[in-house]
């Protein structure tokens, strides 16, 4: 019996173990507040953030000063990119070089609703969260209509929200929510450490609380904390193995390095 437990222990160590993730620091650089790194898609290709543009590389930029600025912006599908403008109620889809696909003004479709942000979900569609009930719903952008009975109802004022299409992971300042691609809770976990944004490194999920980052593990719904230096998080992402955290006046750039 104490042999069979000396195994589990040594077996769940070891699997946790090769789950860590430690960081190597490459630099940090003094960065332009007017052009800043926002993300990158599945081909390596950066975008950047320039006053009320959005720029993909050096060749591509789409602007619409009309309803900006722009509050939020989407690119898990390159090729259907979600600007938000929340200020004005409106999304915008791009396609992979910047060219206008479809947008949609929520307040031409009705009254009653307050969509206050959004993400991406699968195939056409795109989820929202909706203040008026205080429910996340799908909404397909080329149809203009919600998915029918389609809604979940959150506890508390959303902070972030984001997808990778396999699920939409919430954070409101009550709970941390993962979400299944039919509108299911999946769990709701209380946010005790105050995350306040959501990023992804392959199948996990990055938090933040400004602070500090925490490494969630998703098939283990594990929680570990991540050690790095003192710094106070303005934003943060991961493209391929490389973790970019901005802070005050530096972008941080550290190699991800998985044990």
């Amino acid at each position: 019996m104490r042999l069979q437990l000396l195994f589990l222990f040594i077996f769940f160590n070891t699997a946790n173990s090769q789950n860590e993730i430690s960081f190597k620091k490459i630099n940090d650089v003094e960065y332009d507040k007017t052009l800043r790194l926002i993300s990158a898609d599945n081909l390596g290709e950066f975008y950047f953030l320039e006053g009320s543009s959005l720029r993909k590389g050096e060749d591509y930029v789409f602007s619409d000063l009309s309803v900006s600025p722009i509050s939020k912006v989407d690119v898990y599908n390159n090729f259907k990119i979600k600007l938000w403008y929340a200020n004005f109620n409106t999304l915008v889809i791009l396609d992979n070089v910047l060219n206008e696909i479809t947008r949609i003004n929520f307040n031409e479709i009705s009254s009653l609703f307050e969509i206050s942000d959004i993400s991406s979900a699968n195939e056409n569609n795109v989820w929202v969260f909706d203040e008026s009930n205080m429910k996340i719903k799908k909404f397909d952008f080329f149809k203009k209509m919600f998915i029918e009975n389609l809604e979940t109802q959150i506890d508390g004022d959303l902070i972030d929200m984001k997808s990778n299409y396999n699920y939409l992971w919430v954070l409101t300042e009550k709970f941390f929510y993962k979400i299944n691609y039919n509108g299911s809770i999946i769990f709701k976990i209380e946010n005790k450490s105050g995350y306040n944004r959501i990023g992804f490194y392959k199948n996990d999920v990055i938090l933040s609380n400004n602070e500090e980052l925490f490494h969630f593990k998703n098939e283990e719904e594990l929680f570990a904390k991540i050690n790095l230096e003192k710094l106070f998080i303005k934003d943060f992402f991961v493209i391929d193995e490389t973790l970019y955290i901005y802070d005050e006046d530096f972008l941080n750039k550290y190699l991800i390095l998985s044990n």
